[in-house]
């Protein structure tokens, strides 16, 4: 297992997947773990609080979309 200090773990290589993350977190200390946990956490308050409002549309207003998309589909399949 290749172990650096704490000051060259970062940014030294690609992490592309979960497992590579869960990997490089097993050679962290306790407190970079708490650390690490707590970034994250933080970050996802971030996300959640930039996340839009759901849209809400009427039920006449997804009809229409349907039925439109249908049209669509029929003139598609007939080559119009």
């Amino acid at each position: 297992m290749l172990y650096l200090p704490a000051a060259q773990r970062y940014c030294r290589w690609t992490m592309t997947t979960l497992a590579d993350l869960e990997t490089a977190a097993d050679t962290l200390t306790e407190a970079e773990k708490q650390e690490l946990l707590l970034f994250l956490a933080a970050s996802l308050r971030r996300a959640r609080a930039q996340t839009p409002e759901p849209r809400r549309f009427s039920a006449e207003t997804i009809k229409a979309w349907i039925a439109e998309d249908e049209a669509d589909f029929e003139r598609l399949s007939r080559g119009l």
